[in-house]
């Protein structure tokens, strides 16, 4: 990412990050796309990678690949939207062709966490948009939500996948909608995919050697469900040489010459020599990892989230990992991603959500896919949500109306405003903080945040956020945060440093240890050329801590390569509310 061809790149990643920062709008988008793909898997081109002359549904056999072209192979997401969007823009701009490149999914894109309906989105739109160059293959955490997994799901634990993914009881029947599509698109999706070069795709692992010794052909291998469910949550051990696995499902299922047996009579049915396997399942603490007691360059296991790691695995974040196959090499991309793209993540798609307010229980069944396959039938198990409290009014078509009847909506839009506040997603943050302000005891708080979104929009926002202001103003007086950011607006917006300064010095006079107010004075001082009261504003801020130095210059007209920076610097300690009803504190915090 430190080409300078990235910089787009990145900024683009930037804008589809806050373009799915809402839940509702991401459910949304998910839902129609995962419609758009089973239409398309139920159309004649619905066999996954048509263009490769795949045949089969369950496991699929690809005739040729690309060969001027690589096929990247994208592993365990889990929800991890930074992680996957940073993955596909890396690889659209590395292939530098006029279409889009040839992927692989290895499952497992949802995680239980906010971003799942974001991820599953997007894996979609790949789909959707070229189903001849994507290639899905089926996750346990997709399996898990069909129907020939519910005999199964009380021995294995339920997983943490789209249905236990955070939504609010107003997203709680376009979350079903989502599951029932993806459960679907699970079941209809292959479990296992052998290539021409000897390599071979899945999410797991191979089907034990019990399981494949005394299948006749691949026609019999699809129609066994216990061989692909094999290949969706299997795992392998490092270093044993047998897994005496019995009738064990789930955990570890093969050892190395398990792994070596298996291979051997998956070539048989195949038809062709295989030699590679490329997994996801297992989170690797680097992003990948080469199992090397299975042979140089026999197992490759791939991890793209980019999610912390616990102190345990040596703590800092994973690096993003995808997988490049071309002319029967196979190598690892991992991606340094810029901080500045972690933290917008982090703060739109956290991976553990506690809710800000009292919580409720919603509960429906998980979706089901009826089939041929043999099942059990029980009562299906239940997904709980922990959405704020709804009010049980009908909803009414006037938003302000909705808002009031159902209070705590208010909280999830400022809670989403924050997240885009400290993401500099200004436009996004001005809008939810606006659909906020709505209950009362909230408008002061979402005011002084909607004109600190304002100041960040720049020309386009600052008469806006000088409207919020001077109402926080009339409203109270003696508020040292609202003079404050009145000043740093005046500064930043109009660069009038007069009515900057009338401002800050009310700043100063409310509160006198206010070093970043003293600051702001010294600059505006140096604006209006005088010397003698910058150097002294200055110096009662750097008494008070203020972090920020002084411009080198403070006579005459400030060089316009010092006055950017320093006014960049001082637009991101304007205040803002973290909660309702927290205490002002500088943006940069």
């Amino acid at each position: 990412m430190s080409d300078p061809r990235a910089a787009a790149v990145v900024q683009a990643i930037r804008n589809r990050i806050a373009a799915y920062g809402d839940v509702g709008v991401a459910l949304r988008r998910a839902a129609h796309l995962a419609k758009a793909a089973l239409d398309v898997l139920a159309s004649d081109q619905g066999s996954p990678a048509t263009a490769w002359g795949a045949t089969g549904r369950d496991v699929v056999q690809l005739n040729s690949l690309p060969p001027d072209r690589p096929l990247w192979i994208i592993g365990d997401v889990r929800g991890d939207v930074t992680a996957l969007t940073a993955a596909l823009a890396f690889i659209d701009e590395a292939d530098a062709k006029s279409d889009l490149a040839f992927v692989a999914f290895l499952g497992d894109w949802t995680g239980g966490v906010v971003g799942d309906a974001a991820c599953t989105a997007m894996v979609c739109d790949r789909f959707v948009h070229a189903p001849d160059r994507t290639l899905l293959l089926r996750g346990d955490r997709e399996w898990l939500l069909t129907a020939e997994a519910e005999s199964f799901r009380d021995g294995f634990g339920q997983s943490n996948g789209l249905g236990t993914m955070p939504v609010d009881a107003g997203h709680a029947p376009l979350h079903l909608e989502l599951m029932q599509s993806l459960a679907k698109i699970a079941h209809s999706i292959p479990s296992l995919a052998c290539l021409p070069n000897g390599v071979v795709l899945a999410h797991g692992s191979l089907p034990r050697p019990d399981r494949i010794r005394n299948i006749q052909n691949m026609d019999d291998l699809r129609g066994s469900e216990a061989a692909l469910r094999d290949c969706v949550l299997g795992r392998l051990h490092p270093r044993d040489a047998r897994i005496s696995a019995g009738n064990h499902d789930g955990g570890v299922l093969l050892g190395v010459d398990d792994f070596r047996e298996s291979l051997h009579f998956l070539s048989a049915l195949d038809g062709r020599p295989l030699n590679r396997l490329v997994r996801g399942q297992d989170a690797a603490p680097e992003g990948f990892r080469w199992f090397k007691n299975y042979g140089e360059g026999s197992v490759l296991t791939l991890t793209t989230m980019a999610d912390a790691l616990p102190e345990a695995a040596g703590g800092g974040r994973r690096k993003p990992c995808i997988g490049r196959l071309k002319g029967g090499r196979i190598r690892v991309v991992r991606l340094e991603l810029p901080e500045e793209v972690v933290r917008l993540g982090d703060q739109l798609f956290p991976r553990s959500v506690v809710p800000a307010v009292s919580t409720s229980r919603v509960e429906h069944a998980s979706p089901r896919v009826d089939h041929a396959l043999p099942r059990v039938d029980r009562e299906p198990p239940r997904v709980e949500h922990t959405p704020p409290p709804v009010a049980t009014q009908p909803r009414d078509e006037n938003p302000a109306a909705t808002l009031r009847s159902e209070p705590s909506a208010a909280y999830i839009h400022f809670d989403r405003g924050i997240r885009l506040l400290q993401a500099r997603s200004w436009a996004g943050a001005r809008d939810a903080f606006r659909a906020a302000s709505i209950k009362d005891d909230m408008m002061l708080a979402c005011a002084m945040n909607e004109a600190v979104a304002c100041m960040g929009l720049g020309t386009a926002g600052h008469q806006d956020a000088l409207s919020r202001l001077r109402e926080l103003r009339l409203h109270d007086p003696r508020d040292a945060a609202t003079h404050f950011n009145l000043g740093v607006a005046f500064l930043c917006g109009e660069r009038n440093p007069s009515e900057a300064t009338r401002s800050l010095k009310a700043a100063v006079d409310a509160a006198p240890d206010m070093s970043d107010a003293w600051w702001a004075l010294g600059l505006a001082a140096a604006m209006r050329s005088d010397s003698a009261a910058a150097a002294s504003a200055f110096a009662r801020a750097a008494d008070g801590g203020c972090t920020l130095t002084a411009p080198g210059s403070l006579h005459g007209v400030i060089p316009a390569r010092e006055l950017g920076p320093a006014l960049d610097a001082l637009r991101s300690l304007a205040r803002y509310r973290p909660t309702p009803t927290a205490p002002p504190v500088p943006l940069a915090d």
